[in-house]
């Protein structure tokens, strides 16, 4: 049974969207506070704060759906960018759009998504700058956040010194095998590198231990997808328990760690092992990809590594193993753990996205001010109604974007670097959001009383 939901005040959810976003631009730094009834909690990306926003409106889950997605595709985080022109292209075309027909619409919308493609053309061979690593740069990627770039510059050198002819491809490797935690210890934040993987394993651990590496979760009733586990045992006694087959194998083999990507099963307990889960599958493989099982059942002598275990020196709670690399970041208080993690991983991913490409365009509003001068030199007359309404929407909206940023002179920074990519993909993505939106004619409420039902 459902009911049709009214779909209005549009516009007024859209101008909810450009006012949070709008306060968001260029303040790289502060932080919005949502007061809960249990506890503060503090956000600065655009996506964390609108899912913890009460925002009530038929289309909202449509739109933070959007924007998760393209979160988890570019982690230097473009959110800002997409919510912006979404909310300015809706702005500058509703009129238009309630004036006409979805043929109308569809062909604006065309002309918009072919004049994006042309820009990025445009931009990769006339406004894009080459790759030159340095300091400098990573302060620019970080918006001179100097705690981050500081400790991206040190990992930098660390890697180019194991082999000064790092190649970009390579360089991009190590970075993104670079594991990043986050805890909470000193009065002010600080982010140090460390080579070696660091884990929060919580107890003393010194020496080689001979280790075996599990991506996937150590519980009785786990099979992933299309597994056929013939071992499967029913408990009808205790040699035949779940629990003691693992005990067997693990003494069998004289097991001392278990590394594990998913939950370990609170039911074992060995005096002879120890059991650390919710390690990320990228660390298992930096350990040793060929020596990964997905269950204890499968484990050969092929599969066990010796890994040489140390307590790091400034935290007791923290151990260290000699392969791979760390940026450990501590910040002062819990409620900054999230939030502060966050920051320093939108400057991991910009520096990522941006080594991917092998150049990158100038921030600030800057390419957007040479991209605008651009299309308004290269105006056409003689082309149809609809180019014309695309192309003033476009540069439009490219003119309110330069505006807003210039104008916020308490936090503007000149010389930053956007990475290529995001940028885009954030305007395409945009579009194609409001596309869906204006198809939208109906809204159905799942209900279970009949007497509130319409279908």
């Amino acid at each position: 049974m459902s009911r049709f939901i009214t779909i209005e005040h549009l516009s007024a959810y859209i101008s909810q969207l450009y006012s949070i976003v709008s306060s968001l631009l260029c303040d790289h730094t502060s932080m919005k506070c949502v007061d809960s009834s249990s506890s503060f909690q503090f956000f600065s990306c655009p996506i964390r704060l609108l899912e913890e926003l009460c925002l009530t409106h038929p289309y909202h889950s449509l739109v933070i759906q959007t924007l998760q997605t393209f979160h988890s595709n570019y982690n230097g985080c473009s959110c800002k960018t997409l919510l912006f022109f979404f909310a300015t292209f809706y702005n500058q075309l509703q009129i238009i759009f309630e004036k006409n027909n979805q043929l109308f619409q569809k062909k604006i919308f065309n002309y918009l998504e072919e004049l994006i493609d042309q820009s990025k053309l445009i931009a990769e061979n006339e406004f894009s700058e080459n790759l030159f690593i340095n300091s400098d740069l990573f302060s620019r990627i970080c918006r001179y956040q100097t705690i981050y770039s500081d400790s991206l510059y040190q990992a930098y050198l660390y890697f180019n010194s194991l082999n000064p002819h790092l190649s970009h491809s390579e360089l991009l490797m190590h970075f993104t095998n670079l594991t990043h935690i986050t805890r909470v210890k000193y009065s002010e934040e600080k982010c140090l590198f460390i080579p070696g993987t660091i884990l929060p394993i919580n107890q003393s651990i010194k020496g080689y231990r001979r280790t075996i590496l599990i991506d996937g979760y150590l519980l009785e009733d786990y099979v992933h997808l299309g597994y056929n586990n013939k071992l499967k045992l029913q408990q009808t006694s205790r040699k035949s328990s779940w629990i003691y087959l693992i005990s067997s194998i693990l003494n069998e083999y004289a097991i001392e760690i278990i590394l594990c990507s998913g939950t370990i099963d609170e039911k074992l307990h060995n005096d002879k092992t120890i059991f650390i889960g919710n390690i990320p599958t990228k660390t298992l493989r930096l350990f040793g990809e060929n020596f990964i099982i997905n269950y204890l059942t499968d484990l050969t002598e092929e599969n066990i590594l010796l890994l040489n275990y140390n307590q790091f020196p400034d935290d007791p709670l923290l151990t260290i193993i000699d392969k791979g690399s760390t940026i450990i970041q501590y910040v002062p208080l819990e409620t900054l753990v999230d939030i502060k993690h966050e920051q320093f991983v939108h400057c991991l991913g910009r520096f990522r996205q941006i080594l991917q490409k092998n150049f990158y365009l100038n921030g600030s509003g800057e390419f957007e001010t040479r991209l605008y001068k651009y299309w308004y030199d290269k105006k056409e007359t003689n082309l149809s109604i609809e180019y014309h309404l695309a192309y003033d929407c476009f540069l439009q909206s490219l003119q309110l974007f330069i505006s807003e940023i210039s104008h916020r002179k308490e936090c503007f920074e000149n010389n930053l670097i956007d990475d290529f990519e995001s940028k885009f993909d954030a305007w395409k993505t945009s579009i194609e959001l409001l596309k869906i939106i204006m198809q939208i004619d109906t809204v159905l409420e799942i209900v279970h009383n009949e007497d509130n039902c319409d279908l």
